[in-house]
């Protein structure tokens, strides 16, 4: 074992600067083929994608012309000489029998490409709700990160669409603004675990759904990328939380208080005090109620008690209150979306009733609508619009 660990000591000065295959001289007498038209322009009409070269050392860049939707495809074989083309975003070769390799590009057939297919037929049939909006679709044919509602607020989604942690304020550029990677990040850990993780078991998210700059693991903290969580400065040392500060941390900012939020030291406070007990030796604690704390280490909206449930901001501060007794069927559904979306946005504040939900009928300037509970418009029949003053008369 000693003479292997010299032995690869050794060699690995000698070849520290410079791959014993691949050094830096290598590249210099390759000729590079030039690269084609589509993958010069890359532009709406003409694009390709480029790939890692399947070729010794990767000194030539290798790019794939993308095809249009219709264009003439072929999903190849083992024996085949490497490709020039391949169906581009949103495309898939199509053939027409598994053991034909020739096809033609067309459309994944997923969730999120059969709810353009959708909107696009409504479009053609004039059937469109004002307020709907075209899905966004990944070029591999899933959900893009965000879901927006026209001047109110953009909020995180995963990959099958449906609404997870992360909100803003509406925004035009929601594709910089919610990469929501960190909420996204945190709903597969709880596919992998089988449960929900309290606030000290998973990287803190912004409120957004991006990673928050600073992470705190076991009172030790340091900086990470926002939008993968990847420490930025991974050869520096960790912080204690006590001692973090912008001088301390690069990525700290001033104006930001104490690193735990007001939910997270409440959560940890019980959790402290039910751990010392089981150290004492109590084996049967009851009346330990911790509160629901979010991803960016706030109060989620829906809090309860014994006799209630509340809709609370951010702070803890309460909005609404259910008796769960006399009101159980509202108490039930109440999941507060509309109350928290109204805090966030600047423009148009959305109707909420009296749980905090979305009211199921939306107005905005004159016209009313129908809306699912997150707020996005909801347009099953022909005439899914009236004026404010026959808001009586929609049926959502």
């Amino acid at each position: 074992m000693i003479v292997v660990l010299v032995i690869v000591g050794i060699f690995g000065s000698v070849f520290s600067d410079e791959n014993i295959l691949c050094t830096n001289n290598f590249c210099k007498d390759v000729s590079c083929p030039e690269l084609s038209t589509k993958c010069k322009a890359q532009n709406v009409t003409h694009n390709g994608v480029f790939l890692t070269p399947p070729t010794t050392c990767n000194c030539c860049q290798f790019c794939l012309d993308n095809l249009n939707e219709g264009e003439e495809c072929s999903t190849g074989d083992v024996s085949d000489p490497v490709p020039k083309e391949i169906c581009g975003p949103g495309l898939f070769c199509k053939t027409k029998s598994q053991d034909e390799f020739d096809g033609v590009c067309s459309r994944m057939e997923t969730d999120c490409m059969n709810r353009q297919n959708d909107y696009d037929a409504r479009e053609a049939a004039g059937t469109l709700g004002t307020m709907e909006v075209r899905q966004e679709c990944e070029s591999n044919g899933e959900f893009v990160s965000y879901k927006c509602i026209p001047g109110q607020t953009c909020y995180c989604v995963n990959e099958k669409g449906n609404r997870i942690f992360g909100e803003a304020d509406f925004t035009s550029i929601p594709d910089l603004e919610l990469k929501c990677k960190c909420s996204r990040d945190y709903e597969d850990a709880t596919v992998v675990i089988g449960r929900e993780l309290n606030p000290v078991e998973h990287f803190r998210c912004a409120a957004n759904g991006d990673y928050e700059n600073v992470q705190c693991i076991n009172d030790q903290c340091f900086c990470v990328d926002a939008y993968d969580g990847v420490p930025t400065y991974p050869d520096e040392p960790t912080v204690n939380i006590t001692e973090i500060s912008n001088t301390t941390l690069k990525c700290y900012k001033k104006q930001q208080p104490w690193h735990y939020q007001k939910c997270e030291l409440e959560y940890i406070k019980i959790l402290n005090e039910y751990n010392s007990f089981k150290k004492d030796g109590y084996n049967m604690l009851l009346g330990f109620e911790y509160p629901k704390c979010d991803m960016d280490g706030t109060y989620q909206a829906v809090q309860e008690n014994i006799t209630h449930k509340f809709c609370v901001d951010k702070e803890g501060i309460i909005l609404k209150t259910v008796d769960k007794v006399a009101n159980s069927s509202i108490a039930n559904s109440m999941d507060c979306k509309c109350v928290r979306a109204s805090l966030i946005t600047t423009n148009e504040k959305p109707d909420c009733i009296e749980n905090g939900n979305y009211a199921p009928i939306q107005c905005r300037r004159g016209s009313c609508r129908c809306v699912d509970s997150d707020g996005n418009q909801v347009c099953k029949n022909v005439n899914c619009e009236v004026d404010e003053v026959n808001k009586v008369n929609l049926k959502c």
